[in-house]
């Protein structure tokens, strides 16, 4: 599979800030608000876990499960290819995509405790809001991260990221109706899965 490591580069400041949002916030607290008061309870975690890096990254992935609505952005990432799929090939894609991002971004998650971030409101209308989160500082360059946000059955969840101008959604759709224009779904599968067995190492 021949992966846009340029764009995934920039997005790997992304899955920190996702990190810090916890699942003990009520829907009612503005989307803005729920992430700062969040950031102090994950960023605890990370200290209370400094050298157990499995026990660490297993409750950093129970934050980002809560938090982020992987069905939303497995099915935007393949756009009407979704709904050529069956149920089972769905989910096992949702989970490996899932897996793929969160492997590819948990090292830089767990060195930005020191950054300094800045949020703001941007947008909200109804059940949406963007919520721009500015990192910078410590082991980073300045990165400005658009959350794109959705109120779910109670609870604000993330359906899609743009850093720096890049969509994380677009991003991949397009890598994937590359690979999809010239071979199967269930080669798709297979290459995800090896990228998964690949990341997974360290």
């Amino acid at each position: 599979m021949k992966w846009n490591k340029r764009a995934i580069t920039r997005t790997l400041a992304a899955l920190f800030c996702f990190c810090l949002w916890a699942p003990q916030v009520l829907a009612d607290v503005n989307p803005q608000a729920a992430v700062k008061t969040a950031t102090d309870q994950v960023l605890q975690l990370l200290r209370e876990y400094r050298e157990n890096t499995q026990a660490r990254r297993q409750k950093i992935r129970s934050v980002v499960d809560e938090y982020f609505d992987f069905d939303a952005i497995a099915k935007r990432a393949l756009g009407p290819r979704w709904k050529e799929q069956p149920p089972d090939k769905q989910q096992e894609f949702t989970r490996d995509f899932s897996q793929l991002l969160f492997n590819t971004y948990i090292a830089k998650v767990e060195k930005y405790a020191n950054e300094k971030i800045t949020y703001t409101q941007k947008q909200m209308s109804g059940d949406y809001a963007v919520v721009e989160v500015l990192v910078a500082g410590g082991q980073s360059e300045r990165v400005a991260i658009d959350y794109y946000l959705r109120l779910k059955e109670g609870n604000w969840k993330v359906y899609d990221v743009v850093v720096e101008g890049v969509g994380l959604v677009t991003n991949y759709r397009s890598q994937f109706e590359e690979i999809l224009s010239k071979s199967s779904f269930d080669d798709l599968l297979a290459q995800l899965k090896q990228k998964v067995a690949q990341t997974s190492q360290g």
